[in-house]
């Protein structure tokens, strides 16, 4: 067992992160605690609760507190959180008293007015930085640092990373570069930590060299409506995704050329694409002004995000002697796709990893299919109704209630419209332009109401015709004797043979051990070895 550190930053952070948490209830951690710092100056963004309601539905769905292997929900996550208190002193002529610096100290003041402008240094920080690097830097490094002597989720998650740090951890950051907080931050996050953890422990150890970092540079996808006369007008300064490409190469110029930054880091993975997501457009038509945050702006996920997840997934299993830091700076990772853009497997993590990520990621389609859907096996068992099994009526009614909350956002909302329920595996269809281009058959994501959903051969077509997955799929038991048959009487039939050779892995928690017959029994149906 081992633990990983994981930072998500911004809006684009927390959705990285519900990747993140995804790839986890595939099973692509095993036997790792992962520790989870979900970081954003804007405390009530939409995208913020989101991720706190999936991070819960997680938790509470695994119920044991264990790491596993080879079963879903494999990883034990410890989830933190920071937001900087921008409820009083909200600006920076607030925070910094900039008055009296005027007064006592007048070259500081004007160094602050060299470098910004007075709408910059008054706006309201509430919903973060929009777009200020120059000014975020500095604003979260002070926010970091000043919670030293405190007690709070920050201070408990640097604490756990300092005992970690002596032996070689492993910190992976997550957000992007072309807006506002996850710019700001990546440069400073590392210095930040390092003197947070010495002013508070007394330990001047220097974590920076003992430890490695990694990070995504994830360069501008999204576009959002443009605002008006007005709200610029009141609201002084707001992003705009126009100049988001060029807000993406200054960062990564600067990155490439600060010292503190190339000696902090081992690797990064640069992650970007050419057409550009509207995350808010099921929203159109229902915003009058741009969304600058706030418990409005929860923005659909993007495929893009998934890599980033898998660029974690990646640095977690590199091993330290490849990722020592040298004299030439970090280590920069790309990422190429079809020129179609139509994406596979092997898109998405190293060919070592793909197979099994084609079966994790599959068979979790599946077991939200056979638990969410008209069958209902999950409850059916816990209620005993299926007399061949009998074991799990002890299952707490509340973790299958949260393992159906989980599926909701993997999958699909029961709601008369799927359009207006889908949940992150379908918004990651709709990013990748529809069709046959994301990793599974276009069936699966054509309909509109869950009768349509529930009457799909996903037993036969939950793959592609092509590529990897084409041959995994299975029959209905009975249906060369002419005897009809389903999905689910061919999944129940193979459950009981695993069931009564009684390997239910590692843990001592029912639901855990039925996640593991579910995990063995798919990955047998679907012919994956396990």
């Amino acid at each position: 067992m081992a633990d990983f550190f994981v930072l998500g930053i911004g809006g684009t952070g927390m959705r990285c992160i519900e990747s993140l948490i995804h790839l986890c209830a595939m099973g692509m951690f095993d036997d790792t605690t992962i520790h989870l710092l979900a970081l954003d100056t804007d405390k009530n963004n939409g995208n913020f609760k989101r991720l706190k309601d999936l991070k819960d539905a997680y938790v509470k769905a695994k119920g044991g507190k264990n790491p596993l292997s080879k079963t879903f929900f494999s990883a034990a996550i410890e989830y933190y959180e920071f937001s900087p208190n921008y409820q009083s002193n909200s600006n920076f002529v607030e925070r910094f008293d900039y008055t009296i610096t005027q007064q006592k100290n007048r070259h500081r003041s004007d160094l602050a007015d060299l470098v910004l402008t007075e709408n910059v240094e008054k706006f309201n920080l509430d919903h973060g930085y929009r777009a200020q690097t120059h000014l975020g830097s500095m604003m979260m490094y002070h926010s970091i640092v000043e919670m030293a002597d405190k007690d709070c989720d920050l201070t408990k998650f640097l604490d756990k990373f300092a005992q970690s740090a002596k032996n070689g951890a492993k910190m992976f950051i997550l957000g992007s570069v072309f807006g506002g907080t996850g710019a700001s931050s990546i440069p400073i996050i590392p210095l930040a930590f390092k003197d947070t953890i010495a002013k508070r422990s007394g330990d001047v150890s220097d974590i920076i060299q003992s430890a490695y970092f990694g990070a995504t540079l994830l360069t501008a996808y999204i576009t959002f409506k443009t605002p008006n006369e007005d709200q610029l007008r009141k609201e002084k300064i707001v992003a705009t995704s126009d100049k988001f490409d060029i807000n993406s190469q200054i960062a990564m110029m600067f990155y490439n050329a600060d010292p503190t930054v190339r000696n902090a880091y081992s690797r990064f993975y640069m992650l970007g694409c050419d057409s550009k997501w509207d995350p808010m457009s099921r929203q159109e038509g229902k915003m009058a002004e741009t969304l600058t945050g706030g418990a409005s702006q929860e923005n659909d996920s993007h495929y893009i995000e998934l890599m980033a997840a898998c660029a974690a997934l990646d640095f977690y299993k590199t091993d330290e002697a490849t990722l020592k830091k040298t004299n030439d700076g970090p280590q920069y990772l790309y990422r190429a796709v079809d020129e179609s853009g139509k994406l596979d497997f092997q898109d998405f993590v190293d060919t070592e990893d793909e197979k099994s990520f084609a079966q994790r990621f599959g068979t979790l389609i599946a077991f939200s299919l056979f638990c969410n859907g008209d069958d209902d096996f999950v409850s059916k068992i816990q209620e005993k109704k299926h007399v061949e099994i009998q074991d799990f009526g002890e299952i707490d009614v509340n973790q299958i209630k949260y393992l159906k909350q989980y599926f909701e956002l993997f999958h699909w909302k029961k709601t008369d419209n799927l359009k207006d329920g889908e949940g992150w595996l379908r918004q990651l269809h709709r990013s990748a332009g529809g069709s046959d281009k994301f990793l599974f058959n276009q069936n699966l994501f054509s309909p509109t109401t869950q009768k349509e959903l529930m009457g799909l051969k996903w037993n036969k077509e939950l793959y592609r015709s092509e590529g990897l997955g084409k041959d995994n799929k299975y029959d209905y038991g009975l249906v060369g004797l002419g005897l009809g048959g389903s999905k689910f009487d061919e999944f129940k039939k193979k459950f009981i043979e695993y069931y009564k050779k009684g390997d239910k892995g590692q843990s001592e928690n029912k639901g855990e051990q039925l996640y593991k017959l579910v995990f063995d029994t798919l990955a047998s149906l679907y012919k994956f070895e396990k």
